[in-house]
């Protein structure tokens, strides 16, 4: 039997750190010097646990002997102690999970090596639970929600069946090569690279190819294998959809299997899409691209990764509108991930491929689970930009990225009054963009400077009388507010700019008894607040004199 891994192929993952697929967990007791083994008992409940929750959700490595930092530091048992270690994924879990161990030495210190396999159903610790990993982490989750990921799997698990028709020769060797030679298993002749990931099977007489080989690596044209494996790349000209003799759609071109190769031409095909901004200046950033390269990348891979391949009608399509980006692909999500928790920020997991997921999360062109649409939040947010919009329905799961400055969001009479004060770029930001709250962490992350210039900006913003500091928890610090005066005064130009708008659009000027009724005030009143809205606020130009005054828009109000 081939080797499991081997020492340079167990440093490369170690080299990598902890992910969905890999653990480390130490064998020394560190509380005592010098260190000592630590105790069987304690070290075969954490074994049990990890190994248990890497098969109730996708399995993985466990690699005992390793230090958080993953350095090889090995253990102090002996042999029949290792043996009684490699016997607790039968002895300890019900039902038994049959993991494939191996000891292997690097920089002369023994680790301890299991593979779990995925269970078909949810495996128990004896007297303590259901764990399940989550990334780098193990929660517990009820028996009932891990079968129904398993059912899920079972339902629609296309990427491990087996294809009776196809062979070996059908896969592009040449292409699993290349792509999988920056894997830790990147040195093994192919066909061992490819039977360590699970994606072929040798049988009684020859190889059998999973469903996930054919999507990775079929020889072109791969169509055959899955007719609507692919992605397509559509530009509209505007914000909607037109069609008949106005239709605005063109289609930029598309990436056809296998997957190897089409995920680097679809990302290849969206950056020429991807454009500069011309719009971010002043408060905005300059020479920056319309979406975050990690936001747009990560959308499109997990694209790849996570649809549901058991659809063959319909193929993942990107949509770049002027004023958002759409990736849309075949299938919802599944159960118990919902858009709210992905929304919230939790690392959320059920995987309908872990195959693919697991090959491209070790080709490092994807993120590790749940970690991807958490960090494409924080690019936006850090970017300035609106949050991702989340939609799963009608059989489709779609992430809209969205490209304007998410300056409006708290009206367009903030951001003239924001527009309007003497502060600085920076400080600007931080109004527009957090008016109910920010701390201090908020101002250094969102501009990107130091605690000590963050500090000062803030004390400048408190000194001028624009926001407060409310008490927070020690570990955070203050929340810092803008004053109740000074949001009253972006409430009222909210307000004034939004009915003003609408008034310009119908008629091309305004009396002082049109202000009287579209804002039902008192002449006094309407003489004063049209004085401020011109001298003060710059957004009406007065006209004419005595009973022939009226006012028109300036650029300012942005009336049409």
């Amino acid at each position: 039997m081939t080797p499991l891994l081997s020492p340079a192929e167990l440093q490369t993952i170690l080299s990598r750190g902890e992910s969905q697929f890999v653990e480390f967990k130490s064998a020394w007791d560190r509380t005592t010097v010098p260190r000592k083994p630590l105790a069987r008992r304690t070290l075969r409940d954490k074994i049990a646990d990890a190994v248990a929750a890497f098969a109730n959700a996708d399995g993985g490595l466990l690699l005992v002997g390793v230090d958080d930092d993953g350095a090889a530091t090995g253990h102090g048992y002996p042999d029949h102690v290792v043996d009684d270690l490699f016997a607790v994924p039968r002895r300890r879990l019900t039902p038994a999970v049959a993991c494939r161990t191996e000891r292997i030495a690097v920089d002369c210190h023994e680790v301890l090596v299991f593979q779990v396999p995925i269970a078909p159903e949810a495996v128990m610790i004896d007297g303590n639970g259901f764990p399940y990993r989550v990334g780098a982490r193990i929660i517990r989750e009820p028996q009932e929600i891990i079968n129904q990921r398993k059912q899920a799997y079972r339902r629609v698990g296309y990427e491990p069946r087996f294809r009776p028709e196809a062979k070996v020769d059908d896969l592009d060797l040449a292409l699993a090569e290349s792509f999988l030679k920056d894997t830790p298993v990147g040195d093994r002749p192919v066909i061992e690279a490819l039977d360590y990931y699970g994606l072929i099977e040798m049988d009684a007489r020859d190889w059998r190819v999973t469903n996930a080989a054919l999507l990775l690596f079929a020889r072109r044209p791969a169509l055959r294998w899955h007719p609507r494996a692919g992605l397509r790349v559509f530009r509209v000209a505007g914000t909607e959809i037109r069609y008949g003799r106005r239709r605005n759609v063109t289609q930029i071109g598309r990436a056809d299997p296998p997957l190897a190769l089409a995920v680097h031409e679809i990302v290849e095909l969206a950056r020429h899409q991807v454009r500069r901004s011309e719009k971010l200046v002043g408060l905005h950033f300059e020479d920056i691209t319309e979406y975050p390269h990690f936001a747009w990348q990560e959308s499109l891979v997990n694209a790849i990764a996570h649809r549901d391949y058991e659809v063959q009608g319909r193929e993942t399509e990107i949509w770049f509108f002027e004023d958002r980006l759409e990736v849309s692909s075949p299938g919802e999500l599944l159960p118990p991930v919902t858009v709210d928790t992905l929304r919230e920020g939790h690392r959320a997991h059920v995987t309908r491929n872990p195959m693919l997921v697991r090959v491209l999360a070790d080709t490092e062109i994807m993120r590790d689970e749940g970690e991807g649409i958490v960090r494409v939040f924080r690019e936006m947010e850090d970017s300035f930009l609106g949050e991702p919009e989340l939609t799963s329905a009608n059989g489709l799961f779609t992430i809209t990225l969205l490209n304007e400055p998410d300056w409006e969001a708290h009206g367009p009479g903030w951001r003239h009054f924001v527009d309007g004060l003497r502060v600085a770029d920076d400080q600007k930001r931080m109004l527009l963009l957090r008016p109910y709250g920010f701390t201090q962490a908020d101002y250094e992350r969102l501009n990107t400077v130091t605690p000590e210039e963050a500090a000062r900006r803030i004390a400048d913003l408190v000194s001028g009388e624009l926001v407060i500091g409310l008490p927070a928890p020690e570990d955070v610090g203050p929340t810092f507010v803008v004053r109740p005066d000074k949001e009253k005064m972006g409430l009222f130009l909210n307000d004034r700019i939004l009915k003003l708008r609408e008034h310009f659009q119908k008629q091309p000027w305004l009396k002082n008894a049109d202000y009287r009724e579209v804002f039902d005030v008192d002449r006094r009143k309407a003489t004063r607040e049209l004085r401020q809205l011109a001298e003060v606020f710059g957004l009406l130009r007065m006209e004419g004199t005595r009973r022939g005054a009226h006012y028109r828009p300036t650029s300012a109000l942005g009336a049409s």
